[in-house]
């Protein structure tokens, strides 16, 4: 294959994954919820104290913005309780980086990271690198996107 015919192969896959992701639109109120709870389990509280993604326990467990979130301990689940807005991810959950583009994309929770003392989420960890590299330009931009999604999900 020419080097020509490799590049459009590229492009057009990528055409293809923007136009998919694109028709994703946050689904109301539940933007937080996933099969196994919000953060797929995972403790929002552990991110801040222990700069680590640590999964959550079904005894310690709380229910807020429709989603059901899961902590490692009694300890983060009061410290939620008290304060949740602390410890809520970013764009919902959604992966920061995609947001920063307009799409809604999944992530996976142990592809974090905190800046400003916000969580933010990424699709993979290679995503993450790559958030990484521009991640206050990709902030405002996906801060912006965010709103657009919100305010047209309530209409």
């Amino acid at each position: 294959m020419n080097l020509r015919l490799i590049q459009f192969c590229k492009v057009l896959a990528m055409f293809v994954s923007l136009l998919f992701f694109s028709g994703c639109s946050v689904q109301g109120k539940k933007i937080y919820q996933t099969e196994q709870g919000a953060l797929v389990g995972y403790d929002p509280v552990a991110y801040f104290l222990e700069n680590k993604a640590v999964p959550g326990k079904a005894q310690f467990q709380t229910v807020r913005s429709n989603a059901t979130w899961y902590f490692s301990s009694a300890k983060n689940q009061q410290l939620f309780a008290q304060t949740p807005e602390e410890y809520l991810p970013e764009y919902g959950g959604y992966c920061a980086y995609a947001m920063s583009y307009g799409l809604v994309v999944s992530s996976d929770p142990k592809a974090f990271t905190i800046i400003d003392n916000k969580l933010y989420l990424n699709y993979s960890l290679a995503v993450r690198e790559k958030w990484l590299k521009g991640s206050e330009k990709f902030i405002l931009q996906a801060d912006t996107k965010w709103q657009s999604k919100l305010s047209s999900a309530s209409k």
